[in-house]
């Protein structure tokens, strides 16, 4: 299946510091992208890793020098329009205070002064020097004139200490990178979404579930962020890895799901979501008493009494203000032929009082990297997305939305 494309440009900047071991997987996720990335390094980041290594992953010249401009043009000048964003990433304490400054005494440093383009920064280094005031001056400086950060994370740093200062994730800085590139249409839009399985206890090592993998929420979440909204997903007890700005909520039965949902797309205080999308496969059933010890085998249970769990779905219709207001998405699985899909879309869409049903089909979407479906929406349109990854079926997922 074809890769993705984007026609956009990015200035990958390196600067000292061990994390430039993670630059040449920065690149790769970006020109993986479709991304054409040019890389500026300082002296200090030649000494971990090469400029052979960048122009090999990246295609193209790496600069490290002023005086390795050409007659023709002024090196640092011409990238910094070419960009579409500059990229510093590991981020030194020293550049870090030099930019703030508004040092130009390296490449770098004046092609981050004679940008138009958006400044992304992903700050690696110990964390007594992350944490000093003059460090977190320099950071609060940067901010106020309009560079954004990708946050260190915590863990064991190179130098030995635990905290804060390891730099961020190479597929983290790529999500930010693509946030601050992309269309932005969903900028100010609260997005809440439900993904993954529920689990309900039989007894304590046993439980009803499905097969949901939650790829499909995490897609939608992912796809979301990187359009420029505030997003929040409520997931069931499976892996969900998202940017780190995206709050995630984990639950594990239906009922903890409901009150999650419920809670955050009609808080009390404050503004609820714009939109909600509800991809969970929640379990339409529990057992009406689970057992406080382990079954054993001899006892032969060959039935479960289960009771039904609450429909979320319709509990979010039934709350929503005579305005529509939150923008509802539901999703349908079926196993059977597609008119019985469509059918029970359709009937979905007007009980649970939704503006969009998608349908899919079970051995299409669980489990897998792919899925194919069918956008049935309040206006009578039923559209069919082709079988694709799920990223680019979140894409047409929200879009859709957007008209909604």
């Amino acid at each position: 299946m074809a890769v993705q494309t984007e026609n956009k440009r990015v200035v990958l900047g390196i600067t000292g510091s061990i994390a430039a071991y993670k630059a040449p997987e920065i690149a790769r996720l970006l020109t993986g992208r479709g991304y054409e990335v040019r890389v500026v390094m300082t002296e200090a980041a030649q000494e971990f890793v090469t400029p052979l290594t960048m122009q090999t992953v990246t295609g193209n010249p790496v600069m490290t020098s002023f005086w390795d401009d050409s007659p023709e043009e002024i090196g640092h000048i011409a990238w910094a329009d070419w960009a579409d964003t500059v990229v510093v990433a590991p981020a030194s304490a020293d550049f870090i205070a030099k930019a703030n400054a508004g040092f130009a005494d390296s490449p770098l440093l004046a092609l981050i002064l004679a940008t138009k383009a958006p400044v992304l920064v992903a700050p690696a280094m110990n964390v007594n020097m992350l944490q000093h005031t003059t460090t977190q001056d320099n950071m609060a400086g940067l901010k106020e004139r309009g560079v954004r950060f990708v946050e260190p994370e915590e863990g064991e740093l190179a130098c030995g200490w635990q905290g804060a200062g390891r730099m961020a994730a190479p597929w983290e800085i790529f999500y930010h990178t693509m946030r601050i590139i992309s269309e932005g249409d969903f900028v100010g839009k609260k997005i809440l979404i439900g993904t993954g399985p529920t689990r309900e206890p039989i007894d304590p090592v046993r439980f009803l579930s499905n097969r949901s993998s939650g790829k499909m929420g995490v897609a939608l979440a992912r796809e979301a962020f990187r359009r420029g909204a505030d997003v929040t997903v409520v997931h069931g007890p499976v892996r969900v890895r998202v940017p780190r700005a995206i709050q995630t909520v984990g639950v594990t039965t239906a009922q903890e799901m409901h009150e999650a949902m419920l809670s955050l797309a009609y808080p009390e205080e404050g503004q609820g979501p714009d939109v909600v999308i509800m991809t969970a496969a929640v379990s339409d059933y529990k057992p009406k008493v689970p057992a406080e010890t382990k079954l054993k085998k001899s006892e032969a249970m060959t039935s479960i009494e289960v009771v039904p769990n609450p429909d979320i779905l319709s509990d979010l219709g039934s709350r929503r203000s005579e305005s529509n207001s939150p923008c509802l998405v539901g999703f349908a699985v079926e196993t059977g032929e597609l008119e019985d899909l469509l059918t029970e879309a359709a009937g979905k869409l007007e009980r649970k009082n939704a503006d969009m049903i998608v349908g899919n089909f079970a051995e299409e979407a669980f489990e897998l990297d792919t899925n194919r479906v069918w956008l049935v929406d309040k206006h009578g349109r039923r559209d069919e997305v082709a079988t694709s990854f799920k990223s680019r079926v979140a894409q047409k997922i929200l879009s859709r939305v957007l008209k909604l």
